[in-house]
Order: structure tokens, then C-alpha cells, then sequence
């Protein structure tokens, strides 16, 4: 399960330890695990994509 994330910074970014780093720019959506989204999400570096109905996108 992923869920999707808005980057709020411009950087290199990688969602496992084994992936290679992907350059993501500002408003850029990405499909990630919900503990990276939690990462980066407390770091200010993206914020949870949601619906207009506030609802969370989630990928399976």
C-alpha cells in the first residue's frame, strides 16, 4: 500500500534504502509508503494529497 504525497522542496529523494535517489521538484505528486510519507511529512518536505472530500489517496 502507497499513499500519495505533494513535495512541498525541490531535492533528491528515495522511498526505499535500496532504490536509487530520484530528483523531485516543488508540487510534484509520488506515490509512497505511508512511513516515508510520515517522514517527510514532519520534516516540511511534503504534505498527504487529499480529495477535495479530504479523503487520503491510497495505491495498492
Amino acid at each position: 500500500m502507497k499513499v500519495l504525497i505533494q513535495y512541498t522542496q525541490t531535492g533528491k529523494y528515495r522511498d526505499q534504502a535500496w532504490e536509487a535517489y530520484t530528483l523531485r521538484a516543488k508540487g510534484d505528486l509520488h506515490a509512497v509508503t505511508p512511513s516515508y510519507a510520515a517522514q517527510l511529512i514532519k520534516q516540511n518536505k511534503a504534505h498527504l494529497f487529499t480529495t477535495e472530500d479530504s479523503d487520503i489517496v491510497i495505491e495498492s
